[in-house]
């Protein structure tokens, strides 16, 4: 079995100079953490939780509930998340609410009863923290995809900010009559994507009128060709089309073609969460793309700041989205 000792001999560093790297009590060079990772990874060397449970210093093992962790948004956010985990020497269980019928109560406690030292709670769909939820949260918690709670620290893509991008874009682009499709209007994401996206339209002097250049669908492809079919008989002059996710871009890409109009010649598309099918669409989508792992990342460091007995600072992140401009634009 390989030691810390031996990591020690392998990095040229004291036995000390290792374990207040793989715990972070003290601070190091990044010089000597990187001789440390690359002797760790060349050796192999894996802690033992158990040990570390001994000393009294926790179980070495974090927490994480998604709500369903075979989707591709809750993957690269457990790819963030684990990745810091590796960096602080933990290790990271993880389970699906597919598993418990989506009872995040019930997914809570059982990560308890696993004894974790904390736990980060992943929202499929950005939403406030239930009282009932927040009632429960008497362990080390952060939140990934919801509004913050004054205690509960959180981490949430910004999407206001994502739907001013894209009428800038499209604004570049020499759009004059932009419409939006948008899910259902209780949806918080759907919501701030379409705030953001007026506001940008608004600060650049274009003209949107809601009542005609809005309509909501529900995020499937099917919606987003329905809903263009609306939006076209209300605003026929109609030459770009933001939509709240990729999916009904996809829906309203294939729907234009059906109607003869060229994209992007006559209509130009936009998308939402840089779906990996969007690259390889017939017409492949600009999209506005979620910082799903940086999300993770950063909740799995707040998460180790609980657990080491410091708040974070700040305690509410929003994390900007990044253009990937393609064919449809």
């Amino acid at each position: 079995m390989i030691t810390i000792r031996d990591v020690a001999m392998a990095a040229g560093v004291s036995v000390s100079t290792v374990s207040h790297a793989l715990s972070g009590k003290r601070t190091i060079s990044e010089a000597t953490k990187a001789k440390i990772r690359n002797a760790i990874e060349e050796l192999g060397y894996e802690p033992n939780p158990n040990a570390r449970a001994l000393r009294g210093s926790g179980s070495g093992v974090i927490g994480l509930y998604a709500y369903d962790i075979t989707e591709s948004f809750a993957a690269s956010i457990i790819k963030g998340v684990e990745r810091v985990a590796r960096e602080k020497n933990a290790y990271l269980l993880f389970t699906s609410g597919t598993e418990f019928d989506e009872n995040l109560l019930e997914g809570i406690d059982f990560l308890k009863r696993r004894r974790v030292d904390g736990i980060i709670i992943a929202y499929g769909i950005r939403q406030p923290i239930a009282e009932d939820v927040l009632a429960s949260l008497d362990a080390r918690v952060v939140a990934v995809n919801t509004s913050g709670q004054p205690r509960v620290p959180s981490v949430q893509p910004d999407d206001l900010g994502g739907g001013e991008i894209a009428a800038g874009l499209l604004i570049a682009k020499g759009s004059t009559h932009p419409l939006f499709i948008g899910g259902p209007p209780s949806r918080v994401a759907s919501a701030d994507r379409l705030a953001g996206f007026a506001k940008g339209l608004q600060r650049s002097g274009i003209a949107f009128y809601p009542e005609r250049q809005v309509a909501h669908g529900d995020f499937t492809p099917a919606s987003g060709a329905s809903c263009l079919d609306l939006l076209l008989d209300r605003c026929p002059d109609a030459d770009a089309v933001f939509c709240a996710n990729d999916y009904m871009a996809a829906g309203a890409i294939n729907r234009a073609g059906a109607l003869g109009i060229s994209i992007p010649r006559d209509l130009k598309v936009i998308g939402y969460d840089d779906r990996e099918f969007a690259a390889f669409w017939p017409i492949p989508i600009t999209s506005m793309a979620l910082p799903l792992e940086e999300m993770g990342a950063t909740s799995a460091t707040m998460l180790f700041d609980r657990i080491e007995g410091r708040e974070p600072e700040p305690m509410h992140l929003v994390l900007g989205a990044r253009l990937v401009e393609r064919a449809s634009t």
